[in-house]
């Protein structure tokens, strides 16, 4: 009888157990936001007792710390309407606690003054993506890597989202045909990201169009339409997300990954619900912008003096 070298021996079972590893199943969750607008906090409102960043903080601290295969994602719409610059500030100050791991602006942020967008920008310290913005200095993409999956991030604008603002201002904005650029940037990604995941500003509508469009596309996380997506749904094999506006809602998407491809995936909304805990780092800076705004919510007031 032969025997077999031990050498050879070790070799062939660590071939064999990193095989049997790599084709055991792997979990990666995306968090998703969108529509923020500004509110760092909840409204107080009485048709609409949510929280806000405050409590979002909180939740994704929490998650990724119980799920380490987590990445974290915005599409759009994080700064106030109305562009108040300190307030704005206040809210880059608080992305960048959040640790985002990539950002897509909107069209509110994108009418922005140039030189304001770029400083907070660099405030943040996240990779903006911008796969079909022209001469704006963003990223056409990003590659993640969680537990040896490469998650490729892409985004897009639709020329839509910009079609009522002023001409002098949409004259400044040059976005290519947004299907197009998608396309290019996943050929030339094809062999270095596992999952393709779009971050679209684009409202719901649209990105089901662009679904029907592209094939190898995982998640759409949308915004701009700020619809409330409970149970996303998959459109030519694409999962269309959206978690609502104003802070209210984090979406959560569950990829199951077998042999580096994604065989299944499903998403859902979890609500800032009031009686969550409070980010004391937000907080302060909640109570920096009153303080020296002098501008306190009414119905927050009332609040207070209810409880005392």
């Amino acid at each position: 009888m032969k025997l077999i070298n031990p050498t050879k021996l070790i070799i062939f079972s660590a071939i064999f157990f990193l095989v049997e590893l790599s084709a055991q199943g792997k979990t990666i969750y995306i968090l998703h936001t969108n529509n923020t607008n500004g509110a760092l906090e909840n409204c107080y409102c009485p048709d609409r007792p949510f929280g806000s960043v405050e409590k979002r903080s909180v939740y994704i601290s929490n998650f990724i710390e119980k799920n380490p295969n987590t990445i974290l994602v915005d599409a759009g719409d994080i700064f106030t309407m109305n562009h108040k610059s300190y307030k704005d500030s206040l809210m880059a100050e608080a992305y960048k606690l959040l640790s985002y791991d990539a950002l897509l602006f909107g069209d509110q942020e994108i009418t922005m003054n140039p030189k304001t967008l770029n400083s907070l920008k660099n405030q943040m310290g996240t990779p903006v993506i911008g796969t079909n913005f022209v001469d704006q200095g963003f990223l056409s993409s990003t590659i993640i890597k969680k537990d040896g999956i490469r998650i490729a991030i892409l985004g897009v604008m639709d020329e839509y989202a910009i079609k009522y603002y002023p001409e002098e201002i949409r004259a400044k904005i040059k976005l290519l045909d947004p299907v197009e650029s998608i396309k290019n940037e996943m050929n030339r990604l094809n062999n270095k990201a596992d999952v393709f995941v779009l971050l679209s500003h684009n409202g719901v509508d649209l990105d089901k169009s662009i679904a029907k469009k592209l094939n190898g596309l995982d998640v759409i996380v949308g915004s701009h339409s700020q619809s409330t997506i409970e149970s996303p749904k998959e459109v030519n094999g694409t999962l269309i997300t959206q978690a609502g506006k104003a802070g209210y809602y984090i979406g959560v998407v569950e990829l199951s990954i077998k042999n580096g491809k994604v065989v299944e995936k499903s998403g859902k909304i979890d609500t800032m619900k009031f009686e969550m805990p409070d980010d004391p780092k937000i907080m302060k800076l909640i109570e920096e912008y009153e303080q020296t705004t002098g501008r306190m919510n009414r119905n927050k007031q009332k609040m207070m003096k209810a409880k005392n």
